[in-house]
């Protein structure tokens, strides 16, 4: 397989996440990092061994294959439409988008410039996460019925951060409530008919910092819980009619238990993640889809981010959806 070289755009912590990522693999190189901050594009390049430069100069790379955007929210869409235009596939830090409208859009963006577009719902791709979703799928707890997750730390952080700041994209659903709506439609394997929700808000800064929301599927219930006021005890548990299956913190552990219907533990699973770094999964996928000419990938394809753009949207602004 031809490596997929990569340059990043964004240099901050979850950045740095993603080069050392790409250093695990043997499907994917850095090629450079680019910063609105000159001095932090510097930094960072020198810490991996790479190029740093603009964001104009990164997009005018002809050893760039792809572009991993990792700036914040806000900027997701315009830095998403600017990599396409410049003929790169983009894989883009959840939340993709903060709207539906946009997320159909960059699609529709990708799709007629023939370029791999991907959400990096890296938490998808984590083998604990697939082997829940096999169990369901092999009726190991019967009828999948309902669900219950929660997500949440304590932002103790300074108003102008990002989790905190409305201008930066801030709040608890586009930074951690991405996780427990992409991963439970995930697992239940089908399409969101309704939600409803409460949305309590930051006194100081007005992003939203505790949500509770129900998400109806076809056949199946979930309540989930997102908040940046608590670091809370993070789970999503599956119930079924003959057993459940519990998974600790599901975005970022490496086991999941499966017990019967008489609440017995029938099997464990766990998987420790290359350095504990479970970025390499995704990198791996999107490598492998480019290589094939695929413009999405089946894991994360572009109907999940558009579905929880639509969940963030009747969150945030009505609190209902029909």
């Amino acid at each position: 397989m031809k490596k997929l070289r990569f340059g990043i755009m964004g240099a901050g912590g979850i950045a740095h996440h993603f080069a050392r990522a790409v250093a695990l693999t043997d499907c994917a190189q850095l090629v450079a990092a680019a910063s609105k901050d000159p001095q932090r594009a510097a930094a960072f390049a020198e810490a991996h061994g790479i190029v740093g430069c603009s964001y104009e100069e990164l997009l005018k790379r002809e050893d760039i294959d792809a572009v991993y955007i990792a700036t914040t929210h806000n900027f997701h869409y315009e830095n998403i439409r600017a990599c396409l235009n410049a003929g790169k596939h983009v894989l883009c830090e959840k939340a993709m988008v903060m709207y539906e409208w946009q997320a159909r859009e960059v699609f529709g963006l990708a799709q007629e410039k023939g370029l791999f577009l991907m959400e990096a719902m890296w938490s998808r791709f984590l083998p604990h996460i697939r082997r829940a979703k096999e169990w369901i799928e092999e009726g190991r707890i019967g009828a999948l019925q309902s669900v219950t997750g929660v997500i949440g730390f304590r932002c103790n952080g300074d108003p102008e951060h990002r989790i905190l700041s409305e201008k930066l994209g801030g709040g608890a659903m586009y930074d951690i409530g991405v996780y427990v709506t992409e991963l439970v439609s995930f697992l239940v394997g089908s399409p969101i008919l309704e939600v409803k929700g409460f949305v309590r808000r930051d006194s100081r800064t007005g992003v939203d910092n505790r949500v509770s929301f129900l998400l109806r599927f076809p056949e199946v219930d979930a309540a989930l819980q997102c908040m940046i006021t608590s670091n809370a005890k993070e789970y999503i548990i599956l119930n079924g009619d003959q057993g459940f299956i519990e998974i600790p913190t599901a975005n970022v552990g490496c086991e999941s238990f499966l017990y019967d219907g008489e609440r017995r533990l029938t099997e464990h699973f766990r998987q420790e993640h290359p350095q504990g770094n479970g970025f390499v999964y995704e990198i791996r996928a999107m490598a492998e889809c480019i290589e094939k000419g695929h413009l999405t990938c089946p894991i994360t394809p572009p109907e999940a981010t558009i579905e929880c753009a639509r969940v963030f949207d009747t969150l945030l602004e009505t609190g209902v959806m029909k």
